[in-house]
């Protein structure tokens, strides 16, 4: 049989008592010889031996003596105790040396908060691309889908609504609408001095007529006597009169004009008006049906039928009687307008106003005829009865469509409007700190669409108004508040 002793005494070294002058030695160190139990004058005799066979200390860092395997070719009985006490020598206390605090420690728990912070940085830049390219994506893909969901729901509408639709109930439709709006609408004459070159002609014709007469329409929009027309119709005009629907003959005097829009305001002398009911012009849709009535080549109360067909065209079709195409905003329609229709109510399927008859495309009827819508035509109607005139704010800058390679966004129908110049420094403008190069984008909330529509905003409000303008400078977004001035009236010759 095999000696058992030395792994024994290692796994209980430290339960047999150490006699005296006799050292334990550190981890590392080579194992004393086996202790056999013997008498004592045996084992004081061995004492001295083992103190001279003990070698100095070793300098170097303790290190974690192997655990010593059970031997393969015991017994059973004997493997069981083996392994019993290689488990207490791995559990001494004696034998497990304490890490010492050494650097490599600390530097792992301090690398671990920079580690972490690159990799959240590294992850917020690649959620910033990742958004970057994949965000406006989904924004148009959700408004297209909002569009296409309006679309499929007017479809539904329309299907469901075209099948209670029968013919009789747009015949009886028709006529209270003309029934509605014909009593409002009225005749205008227009007697004026013939031109020197007019006079010349009539000369070489041997003609003694040496005034003329021009004829157009208008609607009553006041009770007591106002009345809407063109401004061209009655321009130059000696004297104007007027003949309602139930065949009287007034004088007109004019109360006011604006040539920008091309619109005027006349006012007569008589009772029991009926005038017409101002509808929404902003509310009414292309595609709904509309009716013009007035008074083409003298035939007066002559009503046409149409539908709208657009909105917010910008024409110069009046630009030869004054009008400005950029502070007017048209409304198309196939309705038949012909020479003497001009001046006369637009209505729609209630009979409300909707817009005034102004112009149409050449000389004669072809298909296509503009109106002044009815918010635009009731804003002027509204400031000419105040001060006889319209004072439209001025904000002093000289504009220009925006190019294609300074457009801002994917929308080409919202482009805003570039600023060429400044008019001086102490224009409007100027005061506010709007400069050359600037792209005006929003005015008072309101997105920009060209440079016609921010005159309109600005034209639309009074002198003094207060606009707060979005404006694109170098790249950056703006907010600049300015203070409208007064338009003054040379521009507007």
């Amino acid at each position: 049989m095999r000696d058992e002793s030395p792994p024994r005494l290692k796994a209980f070294r430290n339960s047999i008592p150490t006699p005296p002058g006799q050292s334990v030695p550190s981890p590392g160190q080579p194992a004393p010889p086996p202790v056999v139990s013997q008498p004592h004058d045996e084992l004081s005799q061995a004492q001295p031996e083992l103190s001279r066979a003990q070698p100095e200390p070793s300098q170097e860092p303790p290190q974690r003596a192997p655990a010593m395997e059970p031997s393969t070719d015991l017994r059973d009985g004997e493997a069981a105790d083996n392994s019993s006490d290689l488990l207490a020598s791995e559990l001494n206390p004696t034998d497990c040396v304490e890490t010492p605090v050494g650097a490599a420690p600390v530097e792992a728990s301090n690398r671990h908060p920079l580690l972490q912070s690159l990799t959240l940085l590294l992850s917020m830049v690649i959620m910033l691309a990742v958004a970057r390219f994949s965000v406006p994506s989904i924004v148009e893909e959700i408004r297209y889908a909002w569009h296409r969901g309006e679309l499929r729901a007017e479809y539904e509408t329309g299907s469901d609504g075209l099948k209670n639709v029968s013919l009789d109930s747009i015949n009886r439709a028709y006529q209270m609408v003309t029934s509605a709006v014909g009593p409002s609408v009225v005749h205008i004459d227009v007697t004026r001095k013939a031109t020197e070159q007019e006079k010349e002609v009539h000369r070489m014709l041997n003609s003694d007529l040496f005034s003329l007469s021009d004829q157009g329409s208008g609607v009553v929009v006041g009770a007591e006597g106002f009345i809407l027309t063109n401004r061209h119709v009655i321009i130059d005009g000696e004297s104007i009169s007027v003949t309602l629907s139930d065949g009287r003959r007034r004088p007109a005097m004019v109360v006011g004009t604006d040539p920008l829009t091309d619109l005027a305001v006349l006012k007569i002398e008589a009772t029991q008006l009926l005038p017409i009911t101002w509808g929404d012009s902003d509310a009414l849709r292309v595609g709904s049906p509309v009716w013009a009535v007035g008074s083409p080549f003298g035939l007066d109360r002559t009503v046409t039928f149409g539908i709208l067909s657009g909105k917010h065209r910008m024409v110069r079709a009046g630009e030869r009687n004054g009008s400005s195409g950029r502070y007017q905003d048209f409304m198309q329609s196939d309705v038949a307008v012909n020479p003497g229709n001009s001046g006369g109510p637009l209505v729609d399927a209630r009979g409300t106003l909707v817009g005034i008859n102004t112009a149409i495309v050449g000389d004669t009827y072809q298909g296509v005829s503009f109106s002044i819508p009815s918010n635009l035509s009731k804003q002027i109607y509204e400031r000419i009865l105040e001060t006889g005139f319209v004072q439209r704010g001025y904000l002093g800058v000289s504009l220009e469509e925006v190019p294609d390679e300074m457009l801002i966004g994917d929308n080409t129908r919202v482009r805003g409007a570039l600023v060429l110049g400044v008019a001086r420094s102490e224009s409007p403008a100027g005061n506010a700190g709007v400069q050359s190069g600037d792209i005006i984008r929003r005015a008072n909330g309101e997105e920009v669409s060209d440079v016609g529509h921010l005159m309109r905003i600005v034209g639309n409000a009074h002198a003094g108004a207060v606009v707060d303008l979005g404006i694109r400078r170098d790249g950056e977004e703006l907010e600049l508040t300015v203070t409208l001035g007064n338009r003054p009236v040379t521009l507007d010759r």
